[in-house]
């Protein structure tokens, strides 16, 4: 009976995860200027007061800050944009250095 049970249990758990759609997040890299953990902190705070927002990771040697949003919630590259240039005026969205160098060989 036990065996039986644990069966059914395995079967019906296999149907479940069939139905469960993969999660995806929406990860926002952005170029900012930082001087001092000051900087870092204001960012961090502007951040954190999106909706949406998982993690965020800031790397100040390479001044890039990465946003991790929820898979529920769209978060908009400009809407993170803006919200970070409200404390860091020159900040911008990161562009890729390999996308960047293969444009320019497209364009000979």
């Amino acid at each position: 009976m036990a065996r039986m049970t644990m069966q059914v249990l395995t079967r019906k758990a296999t149907k479940t995860k069939s139905r469960l759609t993969p999660l995806s997040t929406n990860r926002i890299e952005l170029k900012v200027p930082m001087c001092c953990e000051g900087c870092e902190e204001n960012v961090r705070h502007q951040l954190t007061l999106l909706e949406g927002v998982k993690e965020i990771s800031i790397d100040m040697s390479a001044r890039k800050v990465s946003v991790l949003g929820h898979y529920d919630v769209n978060l908009e590259p400009d809407v993170v944009l803006n919200a970070v240039k409200k404390v860091k005026h020159r900040s911008e969205l990161w562009r890729n250095e390999q996308n960047t160098k293969m444009s320019k060989v497209h364009k000979i």
